[in-house]
């Protein structure tokens, strides 16, 4: 792959990561996607930097690191008060290489001057 003049390049690790979908929460259980999600790791690349004049578009991601998972019992508080035992599934030691690029936002039309 050819790497754009407009892209860039970072690393994500942790020492515990949860990737997971709000319809896949079937009573407050949750489990991880064994990679990044394409949304999660847009919303990534935005909190590094985030313009109204362009968008992010992810092109590769290298795992690192051998994928695991563990499981862990979590009690969390619930709004009306008490708690439940939840099990969540979370991916640990994870590592991962990402490598994006930007195209300018065409439906920003009063943001044209800013595409410098």
């Amino acid at each position: 792959m050819i790497k754009k003049r407009n892209s860039i390049e970072y690393e994500l690790y942790a020492p515990y990561a949860l990737f997971s979908e709000v319809t896949t929460r079937i009573g407050g259980e949750k489990f991880s996607y064994q990679v990044p999600t394409y949304q999660a790791l847009k919303g990534i690349t935005e909190s590094i930097y985030w313009k109204p004049t362009f968008y992010w578009e992810i092109d590769k991601v290298r795992v690192m690191n051998k994928i695991q998972t563990e499981g862990k019992g979590i009690r969390p508080i619930k709004m009306n008060g008490g708690n439940d035992l939840s099990y969540y599934t979370y991916l640990k030691d994870v590592h991962y290489q990402v490598c994006a690029h930007f195209e300018w936002n065409e439906h920003r039309q009063d943001l044209a001057e800013d595409r410098n």
